[in-house]
């Protein structure tokens, strides 16, 4: 496999690593907020498949199984279900746009644009990257449908987690660690108890 191969394999599995390291990061840190990111991520996907489904999407694809559209779209899902393309419409576009749109409003609203602004110019940089490779690669104009309904899906599905239960990403000043003869003790301060 070529170098520029392994690239294209890595960014397009990307929206699945992305996923699975906020879910599993929230799990080591004893929270469910990961699980509740990939839940309304799960369902707002059905939103964008359901109209990726619809008439006005699907005649532009519409071809022999041999015409450069079927094989450009080929290309561009990774996720068939009975030799039938999942979604017309990208879902790693979607994806992305639903996480940046869920941690931008969580970090304006609980005011950390200043100390995660890394983590907004990198989720910014992934959104536009994958815009732009499906539009000149997969979906052209069709790019803005699921851009625009992971966008507001995340912002909605925030709002509708409340404060409690969303993923805040901040430093946390009061947990502590140290080591002692290569073992790691650690006071994790939850909730205004420490735990360690």
């Amino acid at each position: 496999m070529e170098i520029s191969g392994l690239f294209f394999l890595i960014y397009r599995m990307m929206p699945f690593m992305l996923v699975a390291f906020l879910v599993i990061s929230s799990l080591f840190s004893g929270e469910l907020s990961g699980f509740l990111l990939l839940v309304g991520i799960m369902l707002s996907s059905l939103i964008t498949i359901g109209i990726s489904h619809m008439p006005f999407v699907k005649e532009v694809w519409k071809g022999d199984e041999n015409s450069d559209v079927m094989k450009k779209m080929a290309e561009c899902s990774l996720i068939t279900m009975n030799d039938t393309v999942l979604s017309y419409l990208p879902l790693s576009t979607h994806t992305f746009s639903f996480i940046f749109g869920y941690f931008i409003y969580v970090i304006v609203t609980n005011k950390l644009v200043v100390k995660n602004a890394l983590l907004i110019a990198m989720v910014t940089i992934l959104v536009f990257i994958d815009i732009a490779y499906n539009f000149n690669s997969c979906a052209g104009q069709y790019v803005i449908i699921p851009l625009i309904i992971g966008v507001f899906s995340g912002m909605i599905w925030a709002v509708i987690l409340g404060k409690k239960n969303q993923m805040i990403p901040q430093e946390d000043g009061a947990s502590k660690c140290s080591v002692t003869k290569g073992m790691y003790r650690c006071k994790i301060k939850r909730t205004g108890q420490i735990v360690s």
